[in-house]
């Protein structure tokens, strides 16, 4: 009799914990079933773009891993920001996980009014692999080289795209520019696709984008390769010089695809998700098709990408101020 008692007892409070779940205290039940229901992957970019790619990669993986349905959901504009505020605002439970870049970074660093924090508002779950920005040319461009293009723009008027005004691949253009003594026209496209797609059709003439969106069409001669930013040559385009070897010495930035959940989301359910991502990122499929569409794999936990991010920040701050870079 007592043990029916004691067991109905407990039932209650279990009823009773998961009910205040309701009015926000959700931790204890969120961490005890996690995941409850389906994952929504929101990313801060369009369809096509490498952040994307990603997502949607590991998505696939992560839902029988989890037993749970995995979607990927798109939502671009200023640079990842949109994305993040509603990833931001939603319930942290770990249920609705933000997938963006550091472009977020980059427009916190030069936008006074970029409308967010990413250190206050977010927790990084895991930095998921790496990736070069790389300058393509549209196919009539007179100019093979960095080298080239800043001849050229020395005598005239040169355009460029990229996938927003504060993405990594503006902010890096920019920065090189303004070593090279030079200025191009910045035309800021919705992502990186719709940049690469205007220089293949001769619309602009350098698409400035995260490498792998760009390497099916370097490689099928529909733009030319120009430069990438890596430390070494892309794998995916050995023939693209860097732009340490094209004389920017120490000229090195990537652009990461990072996950991110809301600050107040439970450790416990930070860390079964970083678990099971980082099962899905060393599994052997997974690293060869990164390597094979132009990224590094680089996996890093959440405690290590918190760092990074309130290190990198910094770091950008620094580069827009030398280069006298404003939104």
């Amino acid at each position: 009799m007592m043990l029916q008692s004691v067991g109905r007892a407990w039932r209650w409070l279990a009823l009773a914990s998961c009910a205040l779940a309701t009015f926000g205290f959700d931790a204890a039940c969120a961490q005890e079933s996690y995941p409850s229901r389906q994952l929504t992957i929101v990313v801060g970019f369009p369809p096509g773009g490498g952040v994307d790619v990603v997502a949607r990669l590991v998505a696939d993986k992560l839902a029988p891993m989890l037993g749970k349905p995995v979607v990927v959901e798109n939502r671009p504009g200023a640079s990842g920001s949109l994305a993040l505020r509603q990833v931001a605002a939603s319930r942290a439970d770990g249920h609705t996980i933000l997938m963006n870049s550091n472009s977020t970074l980059v427009n916190q660093a030069v936008n006074a009014n970029a409308g967010h924090d990413i250190e206050k508002e977010l927790t990084a779950v895991l930095k998921a692999a790496v990736q070069s920005i790389i300058l393509a040319g549209a196919p009539s461009l007179e100019a093979a080289s960095l080298g080239d293009v800043i001849k050229l723009a020395k005598m005239k008027e040169l355009d460029y795209g990229s996938p927003g005004t504060g993405s990594v691949p503006h902010l890096a253009l920019e920065y090189l520019f303004s070593q090279a003594g030079v200025k191009l026209k910045h035309i800021p496209f919705p992502g990186a696709a719709q940049a690469l797609t205007a220089a293949v059709a001769g619309h602009i003439q350098l698409a400035a984008v995260t490498t792998p969106p760009a390497v099916t069409l370097v490689q099928g001669g529909k733009i030319k390769g120009i430069m990438v930013t890596s430390e070494r040559r892309s794998p995916a385009l050995p023939n693209v010089a860097t732009a340490v070897e094209s004389g920017f010495k120490d000229f090195v930035i990537e652009s990461w695809a990072g996950f991110f959940v809301p600050s107040a989301t439970p450790k416990p359910v930070i860390d079964t998700l970083t678990g099971a991502m980082l099962k899905v990122l060393a599994m052997p499929d997974v690293k060869e098709k990164l390597v094979t569409l132009g990224f590094e794999p680089r996996a890093t936990t959440s405690a290590e990408f918190n760092r990074e991010v309130s290190a990198e920040l910094k770091q950008w701050k620094d580069v827009a101020e030398k280069a006298n870079i404003k939104f």
